[in-house]
């Protein structure tokens, strides 16, 4: 740990010049630290690390056969970098570190009335060119893909929905939720819940059914009959494996014939499991 010690300093009789040199050990000592946790995370999900390997924190996604990829952050040679996207390119991209000034901060005119550019933003810009930079779109790896508790990382919610949705009708199924996974190129499991409260308060037995489709194609049933008085929270989960990017999912429900009854509310919550 590298830290700027400050007990010499008595103000105002002693005080502690701030040089340049002050500045360099301050930022060395936050990328020390940052550098640390990282490799720590890499070596615990991956079991090993390389200085010369490009790890990927977040996005990043590569398609088009290395062509494509989009914006993310990595952790390459011991330090942490932000990355730019690229796409429609004829190469596989190469990434090139490539410096860029804050124009909110700079210029800054020194002392000695000299004008300099001194806050620079380094990031690693994927670049359509044959040859050069520092590693190709190939050589990316994921810093979770090894880890057993990757999902623990990964998880996010594609999409919650809750609202009132009546009376089905009978032995007609109808679209009552819709959601399409995104169009980012990532395989996803998915985890679909449906969750309905439902009535059968209405004089007869209620038989109630529900169908997750994948595009057009059935791909998880439910069915359940309550009693007469009988209000209860129904749940029809399914989880969806290898799901391709931008994949329809609908659900559907209806009730069976010769019953009554109503679902007061429905709710659909999706869960994007990699």
């Amino acid at each position: 740990m590298k830290k700027i010690l400050t007990s010499n300093v008595v103000d105002p009789s002693i005080l502690q010049p701030f040089t340049a040199q002050s500045l360099r050990f301050l930022q060395e000592s936050k990328e020390d630290d940052v550098a640390g946790l990282i490799k720590a995370l890499v070596i615990s999900n991956l079991g090993s690390y390389s200085l010369t390997t490009p790890y990927v924190i977040s996005g990043c996604v590569v398609s088009d056969s290395g062509k494509d990829v989009t914006a993310g952050e990595i952790f390459y040679g011991g330090k942490y970098y932000q990355t730019t996207a690229v796409n429609g390119t004829t190469n596989v991209a190469r990434f090139i570190l490539t410096p860029s000034q804050d124009a909110t901060a700079d210029p800054l005119t020194f002392s000695n009335s000299s004008v300099f550019n001194v806050h620079t933003i380094y990031k690693y810009v994927p670049t359509d060119v044959v040859s050069g930079g520092d590693f190709t779109s190939a050589n990316l790896v994921d810093i979770y893909a090894g880890s057993s508790n990757k999902f623990t990382y990964y998880n996010e919610i594609l999409t919650y929905r809750d609202e009132t949705t009546g009376t089905p009708p009978i032995n007609t199924a109808v679209q009552i939720f819709t959601f399409t996974t995104p169009n980012d190129g990532k395989t996803r499991d998915v985890l679909i819940t449906l969750t309905s409260n439902i009535d059968a308060n209405t004089g007869v037995s209620f038989g109630y059914n529900t169908i997750i489709k994948k595009a057009t194609v059935s791909v998880s049933t439910n069915t359940i009959q309550k009693p007469i008085g009988d209000t209860e929270v129904f749940v029809h989960n399914y989880l969806a494996t290898s799901v391709a990017p931008n994949t329809v999912f609908s659900i559907e429900d209806f009730r069976t014939s010769a019953t009554s009854g109503a679902v007061r509310r429905s709710s659909l919550s999706v869960i994007s499991l990699f």
